[in-house]
């Protein structure tokens, strides 16, 4: 294991590895990602039959679950490989 894992590593002990603090790091990265792409969500959200700002929260939301997963498994995964 080189410096940079140790260091991923015992980042990912600390306080902030719990389920709420990967749904916040989640809640961060799905607004960037939002805003970097919002005329592309805005344009797709005309052929969607709802109101724009629904189809717009409505995508947040997704990104966000989603993104809250997937980083919440990769913490657990990198947390139990490093135990192991």
């Amino acid at each position: 294991m080189g410096v940079s894992s140790k260091r991923l590593v015992g980042w990912l002990r600390g306080p902030a590895t719990g389920n709420s603090a990967m749904g916040v790091y989640g809640l961060v990265t799905a607004m960037v990602a939002l805003f970097l792409t919002y005329s592309i969500v805005a344009t797709f959200s005309v052929v969607v039959p709802l109101l724009s700002t629904t189809a717009i929260v409505l995508t947040a939301l997704v990104v966000w679950v989603l993104t809250w997963a997937v980083l919440d498994v990769v913490a657990s995964r990198t947390i139990r490989e490093s135990s192991a």
